[in-house]
């Protein structure tokens, strides 16, 4: 079924029952300060003046200029797609509001192996939000035929940010979520993330 008819982690484990969930900490602390330039900080700044209650408004216009921004530096190996459709089988596939994939320099246009999933917590429900990512990150690993491998994943409402990692069927939930008032905090975050996407490419022999 598609991704958006997971409403719960439980109608994921319902579905896969072998997964397992926890909730600590896998971030590091400490990690090297990534600042938004002047720009993003503005572009950030007046979207949370005007936000109004609209999922399309902090997805566009939260969501989409963090994410652009922290990938700035890593776009010659990892994709950023968006609102892409993807397709696993009957029961895990849709259309993940974004996701960082392995970029094939080969074939710029097509879709290579998926990294990371994000989500955006419709009406701040993280709760459906992470059956949402749940199953797509486990779409992931499947279509990249790597079971030992990790995925990760982010549940966002724009102003409130929270990660994840999939691995050996187990969803890691960072057990502290973020906010984007401490746009520099995140920003280092999400870095941390995309260099740990970035050392699975060693899967595919990159």
């Amino acid at each position: 079924m598609a991704f958006t008819n997971y409403k719960t982690i439980k109608a994921v484990k319902d579905k896969f029952p072998q997964i397992v969930v926890i909730s600590t900490k896998f971030i590091p602390q400490n990690l090297p300060i990534v600042s938004p330039d002047f720009y993003l900080q503005r572009e950030i700044d007046y979207n949370l003046e005007t936000y109004r209650s609209n999922e399309f408004y902090a997805c566009e216009n939260l969501v989409a200029p963090i994410l652009r921004a922290v990938w700035r530096p890593y776009y010659h190996e990892i994709n950023l797609w968006t609102h892409q459709m993807i397709r696993y089988d009957d029961d895990l596939s849709g259309i993940p509001d974004y996701m960082f994939t392995h970029l094939d320099k080969r074939q710029y246009e097509f879709l290579s192996y998926p990294l990371l999933a994000t989500v955006e917590a419709k009406a701040e429900n993280f709760e459906e939000g992470w059956g949402q990512c749940l199953a797509q990150m486990i779409a992931f690993r499947e279509i990249n035929q790597k079971p030992k491998m990790t995925i990760y994943g982010i549940v966002t409402t724009g102003k409130f940010w929270e990660f994840g990692k999939f691995e050996n069927d187990t969803l890691t939930k960072h057990s502290i979520s973020y906010a984007i008032s401490n746009l520099s905090e995140l920003l280092s975050i999400l870095d941390y993330i995309l260099q740990e996407c970035k050392k699975q490419m060693a899967w595919f022999d990159v």
